[in-house]
């Protein structure tokens, strides 16, 4: 059956056309921006982990090489996870983070281990049993 109005049929394929490039472009576009991670928002934008897991994660880490944003980025969620421990909790969690080197670059911070070792009451705090014990805590 032929279409009574050739100028109608022209309206639609023309409509049609005009919504399949800006449909293309609209596409085109986002992939570009999110490509280049200018968006505002997206999966990667938020983030669903806690400083307490981001803390866990630190010290699922063998080495620890990071830049300085990361590096204070972990260093307040250390002082957020520190916060919510009671004593003597916080202690071994002072003593770890010490002996993993999580807020000295990842070297041993000797004074940091020191203090929370004698907190602890433990019996060796020298600067060879906290070498020990570094060795002992990598995963």
């Amino acid at each position: 059956m032929a279409e009574a109005n050739p100028a109608a049929k022209l309206r639609r394929i023309r409509y049609a056309g005009a919504l399949g490039v800006t449909y293309a472009a609209a596409l085109g576009l986002g992939y570009l921006l999110g490509a280049h991670g200018l968006l505002p928002y997206g999966p990667l934008r938020t983030s669903t982990s806690t400083p307490l897991a981001r803390v866990g994660w630190a010290l699922t880490r063998e080495t620890w090489n990071a830049d300085a944003r990361t590096s204070a980025a972990l260093r307040e969620d250390i002082a957020t996870v520190r916060a919510g421990l009671s004593s003597p909790a916080r202690e071994v969690f002072d003593l770890v983070t010490a002996v993993r080197g999580l807020q000295n670059g990842g070297n041993l911070d000797v004074p940091a281990a020191r203090q929370s070792c004698r907190a602890l009451k433990w019996p060796r705090c020298d600067e060879q049993a906290l070498a020990v014990l570094r060795q002992r805590s990598r995963p």
